[in-house]
């Protein structure tokens, strides 16, 4: 006789391998700040050429203004402050990259979870250690 809440453990089972399954899968061989610290790598490299191709644009469209004042123009003020707006700009970036992964992980933690905990009470109900003989 078919039980029905094996069967809709079952199922929420397997729509959950099918769909989130496979992205939490590859949070869980990672500890939360291992993740987030390589979230973070990645986030500074991809910041950071955001930002030259953001500079570069706005150097492109200013390129007129930029050669009126290029002898007149304070090089180490320019530098500083295009140094000081990289800072802010990436603190922000890893700030929100760091929130979000975080978010990531705890979600996927919460999800597996409760897969396990299906699985134990599949395994349970299945009579658990005294089911070798199958």
């Amino acid at each position: 006789m078919l039980n029905e809440d094996k069967i809709r453990i079952m199922t929420r089972m397997a729509m959950y391998e099918k769909n989130e399954g496979k992205r939490d899968s590859k949070t869980d061989a990672w500890f939360k700040g291992d993740y987030i610290s390589k979230a973070l790598l990645g986030s500074f490299i991809t910041g950071t050429i955001a930002f030259v191709i953001f500079f570069m644009i706005y150097a492109l469209d200013s390129v007129e203004e930029l050669m009126l004042t290029l002898y007149s123009m304070d090089v180490i003020a320019l530098v500083s402050r295009v140094g000081l707006v990289y800072i802010i700009f990436m603190a922000c970036f890893e700030v929100i990259t760091w929130v979000v992964y975080s978010v990531r992980y705890d979600k996927a933690q919460k999800g597996l979870r409760r897969y396990y905990k299906d699985v134990k009470r599949l395994t349970d109900e299945y009579g658990g250690k005294d089911n070798d003989r199958i």
